[in-house]
């Protein structure tokens, strides 16, 4: 049993693990499904996010006011305790959500909640379609004023074999070209605004490499969700490079394993052991968010690392990755993951087996040794793989294919 250290297809490391592949990236998927109609609120009404658990003082005093965000996914999970912190922090909240009438009544909602907040759902978006896509960027470019803030959130996590009509996997299609045909629509506007553009990401893009960058899209199997979060690592380091020296500040973050309801649609994990060990063990999205949160709106020049000599970081090489907790500790934050051939797979095993331990002692950890300890968000180290300009610049440009955009940044 080998593994391909580089393809699209499915390597045998993960042929082996294939029912522990299936539990795992689920675990850390944090990416939407239909809201069920009977969900329950993930904080009672009279809770502000920010008494309901314990934020470092750099994320308890922010101040949005002014401030313009766009939160894809927002009507559950990660999405929305995301769009209700932005909310009660000052900002303008526009949800980016399939279902209007559940983003317009979380929109009042949220004005209850934080008396003098502004919340609004915007018009439909359905990044399963291209068209929906771009009306709806076309309509956040007509709305006056800035965007400061982007929150690529809304993502799919199991879905039965499906094609688009434009022969794109769905999981690709949502995942990676929905939100990045969005992006680079509003680019002039977030360019203008100088804005940070969050990718929501997955430890999961450490097992698997891109090979080639348009079998993303059209090969079922080269297109996985590992793949995708990968792929969205991959646009924000470039959306950096290719924008950061224009004042756009783009960043990949990891919101760790959290309990969503997008275990639900799983035939693995939406019942069983399985499901009441991520109930019982996983992050709630009001913890699992922080990450995600502090990345949106961190100061970034006090993050900014610096070279070895201690001179700063020019904007194109100041890529950044966040996580917390057990995902930035050293036995998740390397190479291993990649498996191979003799004592490389050993090792891939080892990061596989210990990642399953570790992904379910996070949340039992944070709340044993409180948010000190476990709970700061913190620039790591994404796989190594994943600061490959040269493949990362030719997915830039397989997406542009696909969206149908130019692959210059036109601003």
């Amino acid at each position: 049993m080998q593994r391909t250290a580089h393809t699209n297809d499915i390597p045998a490391k993960e042929r082996d693990w294939n029912d522990v592949r299936r539990l795992l990236p689920a675990a850390w998927h944090r990416g939407r499904t239909q809201r069920p109609s009977g969900a329950v609120r993930i904080a009672s009404a009279a809770t502000p996010l920010s008494e309901h658990f314990k934020l470092t003082s750099q994320e308890a005093m922010v101040d949005l006011k002014g401030k313009v965000a766009l939160v894809t996914g927002a009507t559950s999970g990660i999405g929305q305790v995301t769009a209700e912190y932005l909310a009660e922090h000052g900002a303008t909240v526009i949800l980016g959500v399939r279902n209007t009438d559940a983003g317009k009544k979380l929109a009042q909602e949220i004005m209850a909640k934080y008396p003098g907040s502004k919340a609004e759902c915007g018009p439909p978006l359905d990044l399963m379609k291209q068209d929906s896509v771009k009306a709806f960027a076309e309509a956040i470019n007509k709305r006056p004023g800035s965007l400061d803030i982007l929150v690529n959130n809304a993502g799919l996590g199991y879905t039965k074999k499906s094609f688009t009509e434009q022969g794109v996997g769905m999981l690709t299609q949502v995942n990676h070209l929905g939100p990045y045909t969005l992006t680079r629509l509003l680019e002039k506007k977030l360019v203008a605004s100088k804005a940070r553009v969050v990718n929501v990401v997955s430890v999961t893009h450490r097992i698997t490499t891109i090979r080639d960058a348009k079998a993303l899209f059209t090969d079922w199997k080269g297109g996985f969700y590992q793949h995708n979060k990968l792929a969205n690592v991959y646009t924000a380091f470039e959306l950096q490079r290719r924008l950061g020296a224009r004042g756009l500040q783009a960043v990949a973050a990891d919101p760790g394993a959290v309990r969503t309801n997008i275990y639900n649609n799983s035939p693995k994990l939406g019942r069983g052991f399985i499901k009441t060990m991520i109930d019982n063990c996983y992050a709630p999205p009001e913890d699992g968010a922080q990450a995600v949160i502090y990345a949106a709106t961190c100061d970034w020049a006090a993050d900014q690392r610096k070279r070895k000599d201690g001179s700063p970081l020019q904007p194109a090489e100041d890529l950044r990755y966040y996580a917390r907790g057990v995902f930035t500790w050293p036995q998740l934050c390397n190479d291993w993951a990649l498996g191979g051939k003799g004592i490389k797979k050993v090792k891939g095993d080892i990061w596989g087996a210990s990642t399953v331990v570790l992904s379910f002692l996070d949340w039992p950890l944070r709340r044993l040794l409180g948010n000190g300890l476990m709970g700061r968000t913190k620039l790591c180290r994404p796989g190594s793989h994943a600061y490959d300009a040269d493949m990362s610049a030719q997915v830039w440009e397989a997406s542009a294919e696909f969206a149908g955009v130019p692959v210059q940044p036109q601003v």
